[in-house]
């Protein structure tokens, strides 16, 4: 799933990937302020510097990389999510065993225990949501899968201070927990809930300790504050305030009306509890599953969230929710604490699962419904599930520690079925959105797998379904749902905001060319190719060395770096301006198949294209011509 269906694991998806290694060169610098052409619309100005939200710990991960190369900026997040769940593995692995040892200590591990424990490494990679976070391998996943997997390595700290509280062990949970919240807030305020918990406990006299109470109290406290407090520093440098986003100064919040409309109705955030029951009812409800016109089949939601009251929302994106992404360890998790609640010994654990919902829970206030926000939840499932799991074991044991066979064939065939039902749930959910439904996914892909549509369709006597025909595209569909444009000028397939393009032609927005740089390049920009006029016009530019730069009216918007293919060989470079909502376009630039740079910019069908001098800038040095779009060829296989 990560790879997505090509070799090797260093993509490029575009300005989506390049966030991280943006802040880390920054930081390699010894600043926090970021080049705003290498961050676009998620830049936020402060004092006129640049700033993007994400924590830092990501980034920090890039540079050793980034010390070595320049020539990986921008495609590592596919090795750092490939990293991340190594580390939710293990950590998981290890957070199983640690509950085993607090509610069956004595037990002996069979068989069944270790099919068990499989199914339920098996479902934290495979079968909840993780799986459909590695579908979409773009900052936004990366920052859930590091946020769940650092939330239950914190967990599992957690636990053993439970087990034996010490200085180190708490130093342990302390720094797992600052490395949590530097990636994602809400999966590093779960474990700053839980280290004051845990210091409540003790302080009571409900947590065994070998030293003085108050000294460890006050050690875990220290640790709690510790953490949030490197977060607040971190926000302080960037934003002037130790909690919450200045969105109004974020670029994107200039271009979207839907955003300045949200804004506008909640005093300027996004954030409040009044999004907290529609979000919730969202998280919760057993329904949240679809189908598609074609293979795989499920897909998500066909509505979006209903809203409860008056709130305005920013995005509401047809979802999953946890029971039918992560249907074993919600199952599992209800059994874990409703348990955990009648037992006075399961009660430390209790109160560190509830610390970590809460502090997920904070992804419930924002006024953004979406999936990936159900990453937020995994380590409080499935540090219940396992709770969940070894009371059910211990159940079906007699009074001698003999299994009841009966029993553990049951629950290993009700285990078994969930977790392949999380399977398919976000395999195919994931496949479908990475292969049709994600922006940053190349047209060529995306006809690749309508093809394979088809042919599964033509497999099962099939006719294709859900495929509409017009001469404008309609304001909305259904995600997943196809739409031809005029005769094959274009194929468009509905997304989550909007149509994204299938098949293209001249008439619909792409632009192609074979360019051969010259060999000794130029130390001034040069035009390379230009589309449209005055305040319209959009320039390609070729830079220094091989820098490659988007100008709307003279003014660069977005910049980047040609691969390093031989200059005595044509370079395929391909400009598509895509419509991100209701007239405003999106300009991408790619060469040789990978994306090169992105950028907000006008655009007009009736333009003319002209090649290689203009806009004021010297006529480009090397040789450029335009290329006849390829055959429409997915799209006249569904119209015939």
């Amino acid at each position: 799933m990560l790879s997505g269906g090509h070799a090797g694991l260093s993509s490029d998806p575009g300005i989506l990937g390049g966030f991280y290694d943006a802040q880390a060169r920054a930081m390699l610098d010894a600043k926090l302020a970021v080049d705003p052409a290498l961050v676009g619309f998620e830049g936020f100005l402060i004092d006129g510097s640049t700033y993007v939200y994400f924590g830092p710990i990501p980034s920090i991960l890039r540079m050793p990389v980034l010390l070595v190369t320049d020539g990986l900026d921008g495609r590592l997040t596919q090795l750092s999510m490939l990293l991340a769940f190594g580390v939710l593995l293990a950590a998981g692995a290890r957070l199983h065993w640690q509950a085993r040892s607090l509610v069956r200590p004595d037990a002996p591990a069979g068989r069944t225990d270790s099919l068990l424990a499989f199914l339920m490494a098996f479902t934290l990679g495979a079968g909840a949501v993780p799986l459909f976070l590695a579908a979409r391998p773009v900052v936004y996943h990366e920052t859930e899968l590091w946020g769940a997997a650092l939330g239950v390595a914190c967990l599992g700290a957690l636990v053993a201070v439970i087990q034996g509280p010490s200085a180190r062990r708490i130093v342990v949970a302390g720094v797992l927990a600052t490395l949590a919240i530097n990636t994602r807030v809400p999966a590093g305020l779960g474990p700053v809930l839980g280290l004051l918990g845990l210091a409540g406990l003790v302080a009571l006299g409900r947590l065994g300790v070998s030293g003085p109470r108050k000294r460890t109290a006050a050690l875990l406290t220290a640790a709690a504050l510790l953490v949030l407090g490197s977060s607040a520093a971190v926000n302080i440098a960037k934003f002037g305030t130790p909690f919450g986003i200045p969105l109004d100064k974020q670029a994107y919040s200039s271009l979207d009306p839907n955003r300045q409309a949200a804004l506008a109705a909640n005093d300027g955030s996004l954030f409040g509890a009044k999004f907290v029951p529609t979000t919730l009812v969202q998280a919760v409800r057993p329904d949240a599953l679809g189908t598609t016109r074609a293979f795989p089949f499920l897909g998500l939601p066909r509505d979006r969230a209903p809203v409860i009251g008056d709130a305005r929302f920013d995005t509401l994106e047809r979802s999953l929710s946890a029971p039918t992404s992560m249907p074993l360890f919600c199952l599992l998790a209800l059994v874990g604490l409703a348990a955990a609640v009648r037992s006075a010994p399961l009660r430390p654990l209790l109160a560190i699962a509830l610390a970590s919902a809460a502090g997920a829970g904070v992804s419930l206030t924002i006024a953004y419904v979406t999936t990936r926000y159900l990453a937020d939840f995994v380590p409080f499932l499935f540090l219940g599930a396992v709770i969940g799991l070894q009371v059910l074991l211990r159940a079906t044991e007699k009074p001698d520690g003999v299994a009841r066979g009966r029993g553990r064939v049951a629950l290993l065939a009700v285990a078994g079925v969930l977790a392949l039902v999380g399977l398919v749930v976000n395999g195919s959910v994931g496949l479908v959105t990475q292969r049709l439904l994600s922006p940053e996914t190349a047209e060529a892909d995306r006809a690749g797998f309508v093809k394979a549509q088809n042919r599964v369709d033509e497999l099962l006597g099939r006719s294709p379904g859900k495929v509409a025909v017009g001469e404008s595209l309609p304001d909305e569909g259904v995600p997943g749902d196809l739409f031809v444009l005029g005769d094959c000028d274009g194929l468009y397939v509905a997304g989550h905001s909007g149509w994204l393009a299938v098949e293209r032609t001249e008439r619909t927005g792409v632009r192609r060319l074979a360019v051969r740089f010259a060999g000794s390049g130029s130390n001034e920009r040069e035009a390379l190719a230009i589309v449209g006029r005055g305040a319209q016009r959009v320039t390609i530019a070729s830079g220094p060395g091989r820098e490659l730069a988007i100008l709307v009216d003279d003014e660069i918007v977005g910049r980047g770096s040609r691969p390093g293919a031989g200059d005595q060989d044509d370079a395929s470079m391909k400009l598509s301006f895509d419509e991100i909502y209701a007239g405003t376009y999106f300009a991408t630039l790619e060469v040789d198949g990978r994306v090169v740079s992105q950028a907000s910019a006008p655009y007009d069908r009736r333009a003319t294209l002209r090649l290689g001098a203009g806009s004021g800038l010297p006529r480009f040095s090397g040789r450029v011509r335009s290329v006849a779009s390829p055959e429409p060829s997915a799209c006249r296989r569904l119209l015939r």
